[in-house]
């Protein structure tokens, strides 16, 4: 009998032992994936996209190969969306889009700007005519006016993602503009987060995004931001730029050239990854959905 049941027996235990074994493996492999995981939001995105491209060229009336305004426009237009997202994001997106060509632009032309397309259409037009009256005092103007706006989404979870524009311009003077604008929205609600969204105290990290902004500058820490030093903050009060958005890395905020200080100053970009500042964020926004 009993050679008959040793084999029997010995196979359950090697059942139970790998069992066991492979209960004990899963449970690991559980708590690797939970945590810290920069806050979950590095995970492969739910939202899918379309990249649409706007172009509109002008030429010289004379010389109708030689291009003389440009405006070269890419940005997302959601795919797969809830109707209070898409709304949202469509909006930003095209408010933003059309109010960088409408800075550029004279009045008149500024009014038939209803579209991203008309909008270009129209920078083109006003870049035309400005060229014209500026050649009247100067013939030997010959530079390229142009627009140049990239949108793309620089970060989605399962929760936000963020878009992030690029941008460029020139349209005389001594030197073209340039900037960036960071926007993260909730992909349940459509709501575009505010600081306050993420920030749950705002006076302390106020301090140390301003510790920050002077290191990024190679400022001392004792230093003070003032107008005598060359700087423009209102007040001489150091503030958080409300140009700001969430990334893989953490959370990014972004100062545009001649935001606080002179525009050879430049841009000033402060990251602040999330393990650093996990005792800021608010954790209603950040907790997993259930």
């Amino acid at each position: 009998m009993f050679p008959k049941v040793l084999p029997l027996v010995s196979a359950l235990i090697i059942f139970l032992l790998f069992s066991c074994n492979k209960s004990t493996q899963k449970v690991v492999s559980i708590e690797k994936d939970t945590t810290f995981d920069e806050l979950s939001l590095c995970r492969e995105g739910v939202i899918d996209y379309d990249i649409k491209t706007v172009k509109s060229v002008g030429v010289d009336s004379k010389n109708r190969t030689k291009i003389i305004s440009e405006v070269h426009i890419k940005y997302p237009e959601l795919k797969c969306a809830n109707d209070k997202l898409q709304s949202s994001v469509n909006a930003y997106v095209k408010n933003f889009i059309e109010t960088i060509l409408k800075d550029n632009m004279n009045a008149e032309d500024t009014a038939k700007a209803k579209t991203i397309k008309t909008a270009a259409q129209a920078f083109v037009r006003s870049c035309k005519s400005n060229i014209f009256e500026s050649k009247k005092e100067d013939v030997f103007t010959d530079q390229v006016w142009y627009c140049d706006v990239i949108g793309n989404i620089e970060m989605q979870s399962g929760r936000y993602f963020t878009i992030r524009f690029k941008y460029s311009a020139y349209t005389g003077g001594a030197h073209g503009e340039y900037g960036e604008d960071f926007s993260t929205f909730d992909i349940n609600t459509g709501k575009q987060l505010t600081c306050s969204d993420i920030i749950i105290n705002q006076e302390k990290f106020t301090k140390l995004a301003e510790l920050r902004f002077k290191q990024v500058n190679g400022i001392s820490a004792t230093d003070k931001l003032t107008e005598d030093e060359g700087f423009l903050f209102e007040n001489n009060k150091f503030y958080i730029s409300d140009n700001f958005g969430l990334n893989s890395d953490g959370l990014v905020i972004y100062y545009m050239p001649y935001e606080v200080a002179p525009f050879s100053f430049g841009a000033t970009t402060l990251l602040f990854k999330y393990s650093e500042i996990i005792d800021y964020l608010n954790p209603a926004l950040f907790q997993e959905n259930i």
